[in-house]
């Protein structure tokens, strides 16, 4: 490479990093992302050493979900997170690499025996409460899909605590970690909704940006570089131990 172009691509390198990457996240999805958890909490702390790893400023706004995510699609953010892949989602949006494992439990009211969730079929005619801009877990998109679920969509989980308590949902479907912070900061009866201990999936959350952003496939490359190294340094550990107790 000649010296003139070469010293001109380090010079754009280092314009490029010197403005804060503008990504966008969500409230209300604990341990995960919340703008009033410590760092933002889990996934927003990941994402933070991940690109500070590779020297480079983020900038994380709070919107609705599916606010953000459409402002993603359209340019408006570089990035959005943490979300599931989706075959809808993968139309539009290209995924960095895994940043946290999951499992997705079945939450309900104390004492519903009507549910069997270790027979999906059984759950026909029943209510799923699924807030606003969330994607079902994957065993129950066909039953939605064929409004053999009903769905109930309010803005956030808390809601959907409330709702189940209240038998205006049967039941609502996300991790486990998220669902007991959720049932435990909503004001409800200790015992009034439960964890079933059937787990409906084994899910991941990433990183995600429009395919028609320009930069792309660039920026979540060196995301995925940055996590990389802090899983092999223990900073991966050390954040997620932090926001598991």
């Amino acid at each position: 490479m000649h010296i003139k172009t070469l010293a001109a691509a380090l010079m754009l390198t280092s314009l490029a990093h010197a403005q804060p990457i503008a990504l966008v996240s969500g409230d209300d999805y604990k341990p995960y992302a919340d703008s009033k958890l410590p760092e933002g909490g889990m996934s927003t702390e990941l994402v933070k050493k991940a690109f500070a790893e590779v020297k480079q400023d983020i900038k994380v706004d709070w919107l609705p979900w599916k606010r953000g995510l459409d402002e993603t699609k359209d340019g408006k953010f570089a990035g959005t997170f943490p979300y599931l892949r989706t075959p809808e989602r993968e139309k539009d949006f290209l995924y960095s690499d895994v940043i946290v494992k999951i499992q997705d439990f079945p939450f309900f009211k104390s004492g519903n025996k009507k549910l069997d969730f270790s027979k999906v079929d059984s759950l026909a005619g029943s209510i799923i409460c699924l807030p606003l801009g969330w994607a079902p877990t994957p065993k129950l998109v066909d039953m939605i899909k064929n409004k053999k679920i009903k769905v109930e969509s309010p803005k956030d989980l808390s809601t959907c605590v409330k709702m189940v308590a209240s038998d205006r949902a049967d039941y609502f479907v996300t991790d486990e970690a998220q669902g007991l912070a959720t049932v435990k900061v909503s004001g409800m009866a200790v015992g009034a909704v439960v964890m079933g201990d059937v787990a409906l999936a084994d899910t991941t959350l990433y990183l995600i940006a429009s395919k028609s952003t320009p930069g792309s496939k660039e920026m979540l490359s060196s995301f995925n570089k940055g996590l990389e190294a802090i899983r092999k340094n223990g900073t991966y550990a050390k954040v997620v131990k932090a926001h598991s107790k």
